[in-house]
């Protein structure tokens, strides 16, 4: 159980490339309360991006989202490697995950090389 009331840190990249940090509460049930809100969906799934970057997608995102197509989140998931689908709709991006298992924030070297990552894509 962790002491931490947030978890900053949590980066929303809008599929028009707009990133917005988001404050993730440290107690999973709340953390995806806040998750199916800001993702506006019913269910997430994640994209393992590295073993330090984690994708959080919209589950039915090809369906609930078909108009929606997110550019730069596909292009960061392509330059990792996985290139088999577009995403959609906005996605959260945070620190990968603990020896415990438990979600981490998105250090602010992470967040630098994401930013990074991102203009390299979209150039």
């Amino acid at each position: 159980m962790s002491a931490m009331i947030d978890t900053p840190g949590s980066l929303l990249l809008t599929p028009h490339g707009d990133l917005v940090e988001i404050q993730l509460p440290a107690d999973s049930d709340k953390r995806l309360t806040v998750m199916y809100a800001v993702l506006r969906c019913r269910f997430v799934d994640v994209v393992a991006l590295t073993t330090r970057l984690d994708m959080w997608i919209d589950d039915e995102g090809m369906y609930t989202h078909v108009d929606d197509v997110n550019v730069p989140a596909t292009l960061l998931a392509r330059r990792h490697g996985f290139t088999h689908q577009p995403y959609y709709g906005p996605v959260l991006l945070t620190g990968g995950v603990d020896d415990e298992g438990d979600t981490v924030p998105v250090t602010r070297d992470g967040t630098h090389a994401l930013l990074t990552a991102l203009r390299d894509t979209t150039e």
